[in-house]
């Protein structure tokens, strides 16, 4: 049972989150209210929902000045960003106590494997610890 103050305490919480994001094109974006890209959305909905977990819910998601979605994860040391760009990149920096990494994704199923590699470290599941990244270009 989850017993931190998250704003995203289900995964419904989250996805309606998602949903409330105005489209690139819309009317009502502006400089300060951006709009996000409609296919990074569907890529940030499928990250979330096939890397979901009770134990660490995430703390911030938010539109990016580009119209990409970022999403935070924090615990105890821990910082999982990812942010998931309209042109079909995804990226991750983590922090842990003992060092910080950042590397690049494409693709969905790279970007669901790494989310949930780096979620079960976080939650010190050390079976399901990611693994190295390759550093990308």
């Amino acid at each position: 049972m989850t017993t931190t103050a998250s704003p995203y305490p289900t995964l419904a919480h989250a996805l309606a989150t998602l949903d409330s994001f105005p489209l690139a094109g819309a009317l009502q974006i502006s400089p300060d209210h951006p709009g996000v890209d409609f296919d990074a959305l569907e890529r940030a909905r499928t990250a979330l929902v096939q890397s979901w977990r009770n134990d660490i819910t995430p703390e911030e998601i938010a539109v990016t000045p580009q119209g990409g979605l970022m999403i935070t994860w924090r615990r105890a040391g821990w910082a999982l960003e990812l942010t998931v760009d309209p042109f079909a990149l995804s990226a991750f920096r983590l922090d842990s106590p003992s060092k910080m990494v950042e590397w690049t994704r494409a693709g969905s199923e790279a970007t669901i494997a790494d989310a949930k590699a780096a979620l079960a470290a976080m939650a010190g599941d050390s079976a399901k610890a990611p693994a190295r990244p390759q550093a990308s270009a």
